[in-house]
């Protein structure tokens, strides 16, 4: 595939939509630590399949730019059209902005993994709450003639 001007700035519109896409994956993602601070888990599920809406679409995306980029790359390497500076700043943009959605979703992760730790230290200690009441209810039986008898 010959990168000519046209493919030039297909690849640019491209990128700017990933882009835009992953900027919503960051505000999504600070969203997501938000939910997770007030203990909204439904929504905070809600917002993972949105999550996972925006990264088909990215790889929708993907799928085509990168046939792209690869032309682009090979025409810079061998001396065919120069290195185009938009598709350069794009590219260092979707990096840095990749990055920082790794970093809030390692974030969220690590605090979601705390948050289930705690509430299974909970349920835990709820469940022995449990047996403690089944001791006490040993000695009352268990038929309806014994509460007809006493009221």
């Amino acid at each position: 595939m010959k990168f000519n001007r046209e493919s030039e700035t297909r690849l640019i519109t491209l990128l700017e939509e990933k882009l835009e896409l992953f900027r919503q994956m960051k505000e999504q993602g600070e969203k997501q630590t938000e939910l997770l601070a007030q203990d909204e888990i439904e929504t905070f599920n809600e917002s993972l399949e949105k999550g996972e809406k925006l990264k088909e679409k990215i790889n929708g995306l993907h799928q085509e730019s990168e046939v792209l980029m690869q032309s682009y790359m090979s025409s810079c390497q061998s001396g065919g059209r120069g290195k185009v500076k938009a598709i350069d700043k794009l590219k260092e943009q979707i990096h840095e902005i990749i990055v920082e959605c790794q970093s809030i979703n390692d974030k969220n992760f690590e605090i979601a993994r705390n948050k289930s730790d705690e509430y299974t230290k909970r349920l835990k200690e709820l469940d022995t709450s449990k047996k403690t009441f089944n001791a006490y209810t040993i000695d009352i039986p268990d038929n309806s003639e014994h509460f007809d008898k006493t009221t």
